[in-house]
């Protein structure tokens, strides 16, 4: 059975191809830096040469969704893709398990940003011990300033998730007990 966490391996070693050149200067032009953070890359042929088994797992997951276009042979079913041709963000649980991707799709007239689900936070759910919370409108903004090394010993920064405050962050929030600050910065 495929998941969320095998994936994004997969789309780990996607970014460090070589082939990846328009990831990796995309990255590089908004100033990120994948040996620092966990990003990935979806080229969109994950699901290429697997079988029909991997594929209903993929569906499963959201990841893959049966398409009406047009297909080389017909006994091959044509699938739309998640962040296809986009740059991939891991969403973890409390457990640190992946649930959910954020997907920029950079490549596209205007980059498109989504979600797989509503679950999850980026980057993860803080540490019990942290004193300052840094709440960020977006992914991108949390991942820029987690690698401008700005962050202290006990702070702690969470995305929101299209810019709304959900559940699991009000849950996350409360079981910081040594929470002294919380910054919310807007655009």
């Amino acid at each position: 059975m495929q998941n969320l966490e095998s994936l994004f391996k997969s789309f780990e070693t996607g970014i460090r191809s070589v082939k990846a050149t328009k990831p990796k200067d995309y990255l590089n032009k908004i100033g990120l830096d994948y040996a620092e953070l966990r990003i990935g890359f979806n080229s969109g042929q994950f699901h290429h040469n697997k079988s029909q088994g991997v594929k209903d797992d993929f569906e499963a997951l959201g990841v893959l969704k049966k398409s009406d276009a047009g297909v080389r042979k017909e006994d091959l079913t044509a699938y739309t893709v998640f962040g296809r041709y986009g740059l991939i963000f891991p969403l973890l649980s409390k457990k640190n398990e992946i649930v959910n991707y954020f997907a920029l799709r950079f490549d596209l007239d205007a980059p498109k940003e989504e979600y797989l689900n509503s679950e999850g936070i980026y980057p993860a759910y803080p540490n019990p011990l942290t004193k300052r919370l840094y709440i960020v409108p977006t992914v991108i903004d949390c991942a820029s300033l987690m690698q401008s090394k700005a962050l202290e010993n006990r702070d702690a920064v969470i995305a929101l998730h299209d810019g709304a405050l959900l559940p699991q962050h009000l849950e996350a929030i409360k079981t910081l007990h040594e929470l002294e600050e919380i910054i919310i910065i807007k655009r």
